[in-house]
């Protein structure tokens, strides 16, 4: 799944015309988020969290209930979610 990380209001407050794009590789047996690449302005800021996701083995459906702020850039996260039908 793949979302615009431009789309969404944090974004537009880290830096103007902001443009950049998140991708999430799902494992669909186990329902798992087993790979993950972004790429914008700062997104090395929101690598933790993908890593995190990954090395922990965290299912998708924890994901959709770890809230991000608003409005950050980090608010992508949820939009992801809801672009694989959270």
């Amino acid at each position: 799944m793949e979302y615009d990380i431009a789309a969404v209001l944090g974004a537009q407050l880290e830096a103007d015309g902001y443009t950049g794009r998140a991708k999430a590789v799902i494992d669909e047996d186990r329902r798992t988020l087993i790979g993950f690449t972004m790429v914008g302005p700062a997104v090395v800021d929101h690598l933790h969290a993908a890593t995190i996701a990954v090395t922990a083995e965290v299912p998708i459906d924890r994901l959709w209930h770890a809230v991000p702020a608003f409005p950050t850039a980090s608010e992508f996260w949820l939009r992801l979610m809801e672009t694989y039908g959270l």
